[in-house]
């Protein structure tokens, strides 16, 4: 049961190519930040409902494996809080006083550790298909028990925190070994709609970096899907942005709106007043999804100063507010199963 199996696994990356033409099927690859060491599977424990009282009520754990202020969500076999909300201003109130507590448990749940880079490439280890269906990954492969249940282990954490609904796109699913990279999302099909997930075998020790890696992960493929991005056109037909590692972006994709915003005319002053963290100043496409993490995952800033409002960008999408209300509610449960 999913419930029951947490492996903390974390992952960061930085966006390498979408490679769009006619005759060649679109591309995207990513190679992460470096990893640090791996921390061990994590029991659910009764001592920890005090992590996540919600009130003066004592907080059960219920035969569903969901403690008593959670709901169960069947379809995808996780509990989630229950969102106490009922518009843009209210959730974003809502989401703000989750993130408020669970820092207060926590810490920041945006604190990431800086490690060398090393050289070594990537080697696929197994490759997985997703049947979102029954929210299991499947594979003709020959691996032991012990791996395949390792593997099921890192695919949950990703499926814990993003809704179905937001990834059923995300098909594929592939174990890899890397001495620097910790993740990618990747275009597999010749018609630019299916995405791979990799995730490196090894797992990470940080909670709050595995939150930002998994954020960051998934902000690539919102931005960078069929939806957003035409693969087909070159860059001197695209008429509107045209990036050079993700092709030409729909005149109301996100990452037109952000790049105009922030990108075109540039900027002078410190740079940590400019970017969330050193890996969004790689490219618009790094810094678009360093800032998403944070949106995400901290309260809402006041907007004093460039980095604050690349965060305040997302609030005037109303899909993503509610996006990220109900990631902050499945990161709440998530936590709680996964830090010792």
């Amino acid at each position: 049961m999913k419930i029951l199996r947490f492996l903390l696994v974390t992952f960061t990356f930085f966006l390498v190519g979408c490679e769009e033409s006619v005759e060649v099927k679109p591309v995207v690859t990513i190679e992460t930040k470096p990893l640090v060491e791996a921390s061990s599977v994590v029991e659910v424990s009764e001592g920890d409902t005090k992590k996540l009282e919600a009130s003066g009520d004592e907080v059960q754990l219920l035969d569903n494996a969901c403690y008593s202020n959670e709901i169960y969500i069947e379809g995808e076999d996780i509990c989630a809080l229950e969102i106490q909300c009922i518009d843009d201003d209210s959730c974003i109130e809502w989401g703000n006083r989750i993130i408020k507590g669970l820092e207060a448990d926590y810490g920041s749940l945006v604190h990431e550790e800086s490690v060398a880079t090393g050289n070594e490439g990537v080697t696929v280890l197994t490759t997985y298909n997703v049947d979102h269906s029954q929210e299991v990954i499947y594979t003709n492969q020959n691996i032991s028990i012990e791996e395949r249940t390792y593997h099921e282990n890192l695919w949950s954490s990703f499926s814990w925190l993003i809704p179905e609904a937001k990834r059923k796109e995300i098909n594929r699913f592939e174990v890899f070994d890397s001495g620097d990279t910790l993740a990618y999302v990747s275009l597999y099909d010749p018609y630019g709609k299916y995405w791979t997930l990799g995730m490196n075998q090894k797992d990470i020790e940080l909670a709050s970096e595995t939150l930002v890696t998994y954020l960051h992960e998934y902000a690539h493929f919102l931005s960078l899907n069929e939806t957003q991005v035409n693969y087909w056109v070159p860059e001197k037909r695209c008429q509107s942005l045209y990036l050079i590692n993700s092709g030409c972006f729909y005149k109301d994709a996100y990452l037109t709106y952000f790049y105009k915003q922030f990108w075109e005319s540039g900027g002078h002053g410190k740079l940590e007043d400019f970017y969330v963290s050193k890996y969004a100043m790689y490219s618009p496409e790094e810094d678009f999804s360093e800032s998403f993490a944070h949106f995400v995952l901290t309260q809402t800033p006041k907007g004093d100063n460039v980095k604050e409002e690349k965060i305040l960008f997302f609030y005037q999408f109303e899909e993503l507010v509610q996006l990220r209300t109900e990631i902050i509610a499945r990161t709440a449960t998530w936590l709680i199963r996964s830090v010792i």
